[in-house]
């Protein structure tokens, strides 16, 4: 039985994650009395089945490797030991935490929560599913739904032999022969995880190097440190499938494949499919509205989330682009304050960085040398190898580099990009600099902290000219 309900709220978010809850705590702030739905918990995907359960992960891969990478520093020791509950407890532990202070948040500042799923029913309505299902009015909705993992054909999921992240993540413990099919950002941390957990690991790409999407020297050698982890990396491959065991008893399946090397056939125990995400629209009723997924399934929004649609607006993984958690959050913020009457500044995606949290780190944000002058742009280049830093080579980390982008003739920031330790943590100043007029100028007057991997990035802007010339103070000019 349907209830045609008497609440109005001036605005329902349909998602608790990234984009939705950011977007219903500062639609609070501005004043909305707000609804968030959504069957799942709060924090999303981002909380519960990606970002923080990985960096969780990949943190403790990081300490299983401090017993052979230490050794070139004159500390030796034995491999540590992995205590499966302890794990458990403190990937747990963290989620717990941070959901629990989405939560405190909500209450704070006056945000209302039900663990229902939502659904348009009409313009200006939501229907709330449940026991008793609600029709709801609405002045403004924030469709927030987010993303999943996305399938193979000829490898669907399983959730035994064939596994989606998610179904990774769901283990316990992790070993055996492992075959990642997906080179991006998603498939070399799962690699990263993996490896330094003594599985077998096998990475496979269709492209002819990781990261296809990034700049053109982070993949290779992203690779080189991979396979220095006892990564097998195969680029290149092609008509990719699974086969079962032809030993009687032996469980696992065989994934084979094409490479330039030929064909392919290898016995793995499980196959973790990791080749990006997909919008969730199932049941969101947009035909109710009159719209309809765009091209990959994802709905077209406007520089603020508008979905031309009066009142109804788009934020995260759901409006395409980047499916990163720090821009939905952005974008979330972007519609509501649109919604409130305000003229925030859209998300620039040019703006966003993009991180790969292996050891070392891959980050990137703007444009490759290559997008630039694809574009018609004039581009110059500085550069620093972390060999010549400091703080790199006391962190026994000898490989790596940073680049910095700049157009040469107004010292705007176009775009940088590097591998090396902890350079996320520097990201920000980067985004930062690139909104500002004179960005590389900027930077190369900014006096960096010593002995710092930051320097490198320091460095680069002054290779690539970032030292504006001055007129002597000779001439009374200052």
């Amino acid at each position: 039985m349907l209830i045609d309900s008497s609440e109005e709220w001036d605005l329902v978010v349909i998602g608790a994650g990234s984009a939705g809850y950011v977007g219903a705590v500062r639609a609070a702030e501005l004043g909305m009395r707000v609804l968030v739905l959504d069957p799942g918990e709060l924090g999303g995907t981002c909380l519960h089945q990606g970002c923080i359960p990985t960096k969780a992960l990949l943190e403790i891969a990081g300490r299983l490797r401090m017993g052979t990478e230490s050794a070139p520093s004159g500390v030796t020791f034995s491999r540590p030991e992995i205590d499966p509950d302890r794990m458990r407890s403190f990937r747990s532990s963290t989620v717990d935490r941070l959901a629990r202070g989405i939560a405190s948040l909500f209450k704070t500042h006056g945000v209302t929560y039900r663990k229902e799923r939502g659904r348009l029913d009409g313009p200006g309505r939501v229907l709330q599913e449940g026991a008793v299902p609600l029709s709801l009015k609405a002045k403004n909705i924030l469709l927030a739904t987010g993303s999943r993992p996305r399938e193979l054909p000829g490898l669907p999921f399983d959730g035994l032999t064939v596994l989606s992240s998610n179904d990774l993540l769901r283990r316990e413990s992790y070993s055996g022969r492992v075959a990642i099919v997906g080179g991006g950002a998603i498939g070399c941390e799962f690699a990263e995880i993996l490896s330094s957990f003594g599985c077998e690991t096998h990475l496979f790409e269709r492209e002819s190097r990781l990261l296809p999407t990034e700049d053109p020297e982070l993949g290779p050698a992203l690779e080189r440190e991979l396979s220095s982890h006892g990564v097998s990396v195969r680029t290149g491959v092609t008509g990719i499938g699974k086969s079962p065991q032809e030993e009687a008893g032996k469980s696992g399946c065989l994934i084979e494949g094409q490479s330039a090397a030929g064909e392919f056939s290898l016995a793995v125990d499980q196959i973790l499919v990791a080749v990006g995400r997909v919008p969730v629209t199932e049941g969101l009723g947009l035909y109710t509205v009159g719209l309809s997924p765009g091209a990959g399934g994802f709905l077209s929004v406007g520089d603020r989330g508008e979905t031309g649609i009066p009142g109804l607006y788009a934020a995260g993984d759901l409006a395409g682009g980047l499916l990163l958690a720090h821009k939905a959050s952005r974008q979330g913020m972007v519609a509501v304050e649109a919604m409130a009457g305000l003229s925030p500044a859209p998300c620039d995606p040019l703006r966003v960085p993009r991180v790969v949290y292996t050891h070392p780190e891959v980050v990137s944000i703007g444009l490759s040398r290559e997008e630039a002058e694809k574009a018609g742009l004039a581009c110059r280049e500085g550069r620093f190898p972390l060999l010549a830093n400091g703080r790199s080579l006391t962190m026994g980390q000898r490989r790596g580099f940073i680049k910095v982008l700049s157009d040469p003739g107004t010292g705007a920031i176009l775009g940088m990009h590097g591998i090396g330790p902890h350079l996320s943590e520097m990201m920000g100043g980067i985004a930062l600099a690139m909104g500002v007029p004179e960005g590389l100028f900027r930077l190369g007057e900014t006096v960096f902290p010593h002995p710092t991997v930051s320097e490198a990035i320091h460095e680069a802007v002054l290779a690539g000219g970032g030292q504006r010339l001055r007129t002597p103070l000779s001439d009374g000019k200052g």
